[in-house]
């Protein structure tokens, strides 16, 4: 039997004037978004590994909160768990690496889950958008 592997990452929900950020992956040929941030590196804590993700996905630093939410993606050969971190913007402006050709500012509510990969979909639909930032 084929060892599959686990992985862990972290994903930041980035939160401004009411709104969330979401990113496009480049390499695929759906139009859904997602949360921007990635797998954690060996030696590297959550905290860290969703600073470095997003400094290298979006050129900017963020401010993580609080520790929001957990996710899971399960395909045929790989599993990811995962952390989503609530977030604000410390400094920089967006600039997208090649891993991403597109973003949007989505309002902040359970409608804008319709947008999103059905990994965050899912998770999206049993928040509290109301007290998300309170």
């Amino acid at each position: 039997m084929r060892t599959k592997t686990i992985y862990f990452a972290t994903k930041a929900l980035i939160v401004n004037a009411g709104k969330f950020l979401a990113v496009h992956k480049s390499n695929v040929n759906y139009d859904l978004y997602e949360l921007p941030g990635g797998r954690l590196e060996f030696g590297e804590t959550p905290e860290e590994t969703l600073k470095r993700e997003i400094r290298e996905e979006l050129n900017i630093k963020v401010n993580p909160i609080k520790l929001f939410d957990t996710w899971t993606f399960i395909s045929d050969d790989y599993q990811i768990v995962g952390v989503i971190y609530l977030c604000t913007i410390k400094e920089g402006k967006i600039t997208l690496s090649e891993e991403h050709d597109k973003y949007q500012w989505l309002p902040l509510e359970k409608e804008s889950s319709q947008y999103m990969h059905k990994v965050f979909n899912e998770k999206m639909c049993n928040w509290d958008f109301d007290n998300i930032i309170k």
